[in-house]
């Protein structure tokens, strides 16, 4: 009869230690391969809870983890020469990229306030320019898409349809130096088709038009520019409803 007997709640000593290793609960500070150093919350040995993430190259987050992923609410900063950090992103994040409602701080002084997804401003927001000019409107994977106004620095403005950050379809530009509106259809940034009318403070303006514009307009528009090769381009079905919009005004 042997002298010892197995316990039946046996652990061997190797998987004991790999239990004892998982992180779980408040760490002081974790240091990765690459000198990265993490303070924070974890669970199952993954980044969980409330935390700070301060890269090797200066990146510096602080704030929600889930599953090893930045996911909630965070700031995103790096680390300027002189110890201090500049923030560059406060908002919300979701598995590692900013995703909902966030600032974003540039570099060269611009600064977004709208929705993200994927990382990408994705959505309704507004975008200041370090050149004084706002944009007010939608966007899509990064670009101005959809209906947005752009006020320029100049106080001009410009309000209508963008495609892939550029203008493109109806839309109205006000000239508020000389006080005329023109209003048409533009084309990859181009006005294709206009027609200028004075705006009623034209007399207050910088420098107003001489004499105030007379009404002057084509006899036959509609079927001058069904003529027009852009328009003979399009296929039938998919015009824009705002160009259809557009072309029926003029």
């Amino acid at each position: 009869m042997p002298f010892y007997q197995k316990p039946r709640n046996f652990t061997p000593l190797l998987i004991a230690a790999e239990k004892r290793s998982v992180k779980n609960g408040l760490h002081h500070a974790i240091f990765t391969s690459n000198f990265s150093k993490y303070v924070g919350d974890w669970k199952k040995d993954l980044k969980e809870g409330k935390g700070k993430f301060l890269t090797i190259s200066g990146k510096l987050y602080e704030g929600d983890w889930f599953k090893g992923f930045r996911h909630g609410f965070g700031t995103l900063s790096h680390l300027n020469p002189d110890g201090t950090y500049t923030l560059e992103y406060r908002g919300n994040w979701v598995r590692g990229k900013p995703e909902g409602i966030g600032w974003w701080y540039y570099a060269n002084g611009d600064v977004y306030l709208g929705y993200w997804k994927a990382g990408q401003r994705h959505g309704f927001g507004t975008m200041w320019y370090a050149n004084n000019t706002v944009y007010v409107g939608y966007f899509s994977n990064g670009k101005k898409q959809g209906l947005g106004l752009m006020v320029y620095k100049s106080g001009d403005r410009y309000e209508g349809n963008w495609e892939n950050d550029v203008k493109h379809g109806f839309g109205r530009f006000y000239h508020l130096h000389t006080g005329q509106l023109q209003e048409g259809c533009w084309v990859q940034d181009v006005c294709v088709k206009s027609k200028m009318c004075d705006i009623l403070i034209r007399q207050f303006c910088d420098r107003p038009t001489e004499y105030p514009i007379p009404p002057n307009e084509l006899k036959y528009p509609k079927a001058i520019l069904e003529s027009h090769e852009f328009w003979i381009q399009q296929k039938v079905g998919e015009i824009d409803k705002n160009l259809k919009f557009c072309i029926d005004q003029m």
